[in-house]
C-alpha cells in the first residue's frame, strides 16, 4: 500500500499514549510515510509488547525540508533515536556513525545503521552488503515493495532464511526510527501497513527483521536500495546463510576502520577522510 504523496499533507504516527504531528512551514509539501507489511521467510515472529515512541525531537520537519543528508537532519534523527534507546535502558544507547556517513550511498547508510542496531543489542553484524543483494532492493524500492528473494536464488546465494523491509520516509535515519521505535499499533492511521489492529502479525515486524538473532547461520549478508528522489523510498534485504563470504560492496568492517560505534579510526582513512 502507498498514500498519494502529491498532496500536501501531514504524517501522523499515533502513539498508543498520545498522537506526533510533524509541523512543516506553510506551503511545504510533505512525504508521506508508510511502511510497507514486511517480509519473513524461514524466520518465526515471535510477539512483542513495545509501545511506539513520539520522536524527540521531532525531526521530520527538518528532514523533509533540508534533506536527509543535512547535517541538522542527521543531527535530530540521531538524537531522536538516542531518547528511544535510553526509553529501553540501553546499556549503550548513543549512536556513533562512520565520520564518512554523509559521503555514503543511500544504501550503505541503511546498512549502517541497522547494524548498529544490531551490535549495540549484542546481536552479530550483517558482514556487507553485495551486488545481487542490493540489485533486489534497488528493484523493490523503485516498486515501493519489501524485497522478495525467489527460492532459485536463494538457493544460488546459499540463503537459509531471509527478511526484508521496506519504507517511504525521509531517509535512513528516520526510516530505521520508524522501522525501530513507531512500528506498532497506531490505529487507522498507523503509518505500519501490517498493523491495523493491535493484534495483527505485522506489528513490529520491521523491527524483529532488523534485530532477527539469526543463530545458526555462519554468514550474514544483506541488500539495501533506493528509488528516487534518493531516500524517499528504501528497502533492505538481511539474509542468514551458509557457504564461503560473498563478494561486498561495503562491509561494516568498513564502517568500523571509519569509527562507527566508536571503533578507533584507521590512520589511513583518518589522514584521507578528516
Amino acid at each position: 500500500m502507498r498514500k498519494n504523496t502529491a498532496f500536501v499533507a501531514f504524517v501522523i504516527a499515533t502513539a498508543l499514549t498520545g498522537v506526533w504531528v510533524p509541523r512543516l512551514p506553510a506551503g511545504a509539501m510533505a512525504p508521506v510515510v508508510t511502511l510497507g507489511a514486511p517480509t519473513m521467510v524461514n524466520r518465526t515472529p515471535q510477539p512483542s509488547h513495545l509501545r511506539n515512541q513520539t520522536p524527540s525531537p521531532d525531526f521530520f520537519t527538518v528532514c523533509a525540508t533540508r534533506g536527509h543528508n543535512s547535517p541538522a537532519c542527521i543531527r535530530q534523527t540521531v538524537e531522536a533515536i538516542d531518547n528511544a534507546r535510553a526509553h529501553e535502558h540501553m546499556k549503550k544507547y548513543p549512536v556513533i556513525l562512520p565520520n564518512d556517513y554523509r559521503k555514503l550511498s543511500v544504501a550503505e547508510q541503511t546498512f549502517v545503521i541497522t547494524d548498529l542496531e544490531r551490535v549495540d543489542r549484542g546481536l552479530r553484524p550483517y558482514a556487507g552488503l553485495t551486488q545481487t543483494l542490493n540489485h533486489v532492493s534497488h528493484a523493490a524500492a523503485v516498486l515501493r515493495v519489501d524485497p522478495a528473494i525467489g527460492f532459485a536464488l536463494m538457493h544460488k546465494l546459499g540463503a537459509g532464511e531471509y527478511g526484508s523491509i521496506w519504507a517511504e520516509d525521509v531517509g535512513p535515519l528516520a526510516s530505521d526510527y520508524d522501522w525501530m521505535y513507531n512500528d506498532g499499533y497506531a490505529g487507522a492511521d498507523g503509518i505500519n501497513v501490517a498493523c491495523k489492529t493491535p493484534t495483527a502479525s505485522g506489528c513490529w515486524g520491521h523491527r524483529e527483521n532488523i534485530l532477527y538473532p539469526d543463530k545458526g547461520f555462519p554468514m550474514l549478508t544483506a541488500g539495501a536500495g533506493t528509488g528516487k528522489p534518493a531516500g524517499a523510498s528504501i528497502a533492505e534485504v538481511l539474509v542468514g546463510g551458509y557457504g564461503s563470504p560473498p563478494t561486498f560492496v561495503y562491509t561494516w568492517a568498513r564502517a568500523l576502520r571509519h569509527g562507527a560505534n566508536g571503533h578507533p579510526i584507521a590512520a589511513r582513512f583518518r589522514r584521507t577522510h578528516g
